[in-house]
């Protein structure tokens, strides 16, 4: 009996555990959320949606130095864990983040709802523009 028990022991630490991660495609809205000068902030995505004129970006909150979640100020974003420095469009202005924030792929689903890829990033001048 304990031999038996301790095969299934053994036998338990060969299988991984597996957790899953934040999902990597979600839904965002419809185009209409999201009017030309706006930008909204998605802290269960650690994301913002920006909307201008050329179109709709999706870029990542997240800093490139040590992953904190950086926030929205005047002049762009600022990092409050060690004070990297984004313009508005997420290029560093001053480190220690080694490169600009990524932008995301933005698709729009058959009922017309927005869905954002985080698995696909986007060249900057890339924009979603509604159909």
């Amino acid at each position: 009996m304990q031999a038996g028990l301790m095969g299934l022991g053994f036998t338990r630490l060969l299988i991984p555990n597996l957790t899953s991660g934040p999902p990597t495609m979600f839904s965002i809205g419809t185009p209409e959320g999201f009017p030309p000068g706006s930008q909204i902030f998605l802290p269960d995505h650690r994301l913002f949606v920006v909307s201008m004129r050329e179109g709709i970006i999706a870029m990542s909150a997240v800093c490139t130095h040590l992953g904190c979640t950086i926030g929205k100020v005047e002049w762009g974003y600022q990092c409050p864990c060690h004070g990297s420095k984004f313009d508005s469009s997420g290029r560093v202005l001053a480190g220690p983040a080694p490169k600009p924030l990524p932008r995301f792929k933005i698709l729009q689903s058959l009922d017309g709802q927005l869905v954002v890829d985080t698995r696909h990033s986007v060249p900057r001048g890339t924009f979603f523009n509604p159909v």
